[in-house]
């Protein structure tokens, strides 16, 4: 996904600067692209805060959303597009990511020709790609606000200013006000075209759990976990492809296993910290390996345990999508080299404990 596709030109032109132009050759044609969407984006965002005035008063949740968390390639999108095929459910939809500040408008005026796109395929993994599918809130809150660990993909000559962004624990008190109202707010304006139960998916919700309860003290969480040299093998393949296409400094080189490891670790210090804050009755921890091997009891443990609504609802049109998509190929990676096998499971060795995953 295109990481700043819906930012407005005030907001680019300010990034811009920031960043005192400091862009690739190669990634000019993205920048032009980008300049030219954001007028776009700013002129519909005009009529977009007309529908906001009128229409978001009195449009409240009227339940707390259910977060599924996990690092990036956990199988949180897996698990999403699974809970997504429950109707009682919502869930902000690609369109709505890529265009946070008009998509309402776009809604209006458009919609009819965005139903009729045909999906695509993800670069990282062949998963299907549609404007109307499940998207990732925090691209929405990182065109908004530019306070995400995502403006430092497209960025990563600054990337450990924006990981700051990633537990929202060390910024200033003017930034997390700013990030809970314009999350908030973001929330509103999807469950107004929606009208139901959200359920989200973002790995960067991971580590904000406290900030989360302190908006919806009555949300619901799901945490997948993975084995953890597949997450690092395949967070590889992340950088490779859909970071190094969002990234306007393609000449900048920085150590992806380094930045990895790191990754991992703020975002589960951080989760570990909070994950105190929640209990039997609002969380639940899966393995993917479970949800890949018996998918269907491992869904319905989770709607049993934390009581997020009738499994047998899901069931019928979870069953047709297993069987429409029973043939999906996963990524291959060759082996890892020892040596760095065994830095991952020094660097990661609580986790692998923690998980019961071993070193072989």
């Amino acid at each position: 996904m295109d990481s700043l596709y819906g930012i407005l030109f005030y907001h680019w032109m300010k990034l811009l600067a920031k960043h005192f132009f400091s862009i690739s050759f190669k990634a000019l044609p993205q920048v032009f692209v980008i300049t030219f969407l954001s007028i776009r984006n700013s002129f519909y965002s005009r009529f977009d805060r007309k529908i906001e005035k009128e229409s978001l008063k009195n449009i409240d949740l009227e339940k707390d959303p259910i977060f599924i968390l996990g690092h990036w390639r956990s199988g949180t999108t897996f698990l999403h597009n699974l809970l997504s095929l429950d109707s009682n459910f919502a869930y902000p939809r690609i369109y709505q990511v890529i265009h946070p500040t008009a998509f309402l408008y776009i809604n209006k005026k458009y919609i009819n020709f965005i139903e009729s796109k045909e999906a695509k395929k993800r670069t990282m993994d062949n998963v299907k790609h549609h404007p109307m599918l499940p998207g990732e809130e925090e691209f929405a809150m990182a065109a908004i606000t530019l306070k995400s660990p995502i403006v430092g993909w497209v960025f990563p000559s600054k990337h450990e200013y924006y990981e700051k962004y990633l537990c929202l624990k060390n910024i200033s008190e003017a930034d997390l006000k700013e990030w809970k109202e314009e999350y908030a707010k973001y929330l509103k304006k999807v469950t107004y075209l929606e009208k139901k139960q959200l359920i989200l998916k973002s790995p960067t919700n991971t580590a904000r759990i406290k900030f989360l309860l302190e908006l919806y003290p009555n949300a619901k969480f799901i945490h997948i976990h993975r084995n953890p040299f597949n997450v690092f093998l395949s967070t590889i393949k992340l950088h490779e492809t859909a970071i190094a296409k969002t990234s306007f400094q393609n000449n900048f080189k920085y150590d992806k296993n380094e930045r990895i490891l790191n990754t991992y670790e703020t975002l589960y210090k951080c989760f570990f910290d909070d994950k105190e804050l929640l209990n039997e009755n609002n969380f639940i921890d899966i393995s993917f390996e479970d949800l890949e091997t018996n998918t269907t009891e491992t869904i319905k443990k989770i709607y049993e345990t934390i009581d997020i609504g009738d499994f047998q609802n899901l069931k019928p049109a979870l069953e047709k999508y297993l069987g429409e998509n029973g043939n999906y190929k996963k990524n291959e990676y060759p082996p890892i080299e020892e040596n760095l096998k065994k830095k991952i499971y020094n660097r990661w060795k609580k986790y692998f404990d923690y998980w019961g995953y071993k070193y072989n």
